[in-house]
């Protein structure tokens, strides 16, 4: 078991960082800090100071929630942190410890569990 941290980034598919989608731009933010193992998540349904946003056939949405969220060590999380909080504009940011019980992301580099 490896101890590391958790690092997710809350924000809609409309969001924008410097008048690009948030989304392309915190991936590059990430992967320029270093981070393995981030993945982006795409709600159905949320709601959040902006109002609700939802995917049901009457409320056809292309503002759906989404999260990016990445687990690196805990010296890593907190460095892309420091390095990205400045662009995440009004993205909701929470981080916390987590054990890694398989898989080699820290290890190995690698992004898969048996890779």
């Amino acid at each position: 078991m490896t101890e590391a941290s958790c690092l997710r980034i809350y924000l809609c598919e409309s969001s924008r960082i410097d008048g690009n989608p948030a989304l392309e731009n915190i991936l590059e933010l990430c992967q320029n800090a270093g981070l393995r193992g981030v993945s982006v998540i795409r709600g159905i349904e949320g709601m959040g100071q902006h109002g609700t946003h939802s995917a049901s056939f009457l409320a056809l949405s292309n503002n759906l929630p989404l999260i990016i969220e990445a687990i690196d060590t805990t010296e890593r999380v907190e460095a892309a942190l420091s390095q990205i909080q400045y662009h995440l504009g009004d993205c909701t940011v929470a981080t916390w410890p987590v054990s890694i019980r398989l898989g080699s992301i820290i290890a190995h580099g690698a992004t898969h569990g048996h890779d």
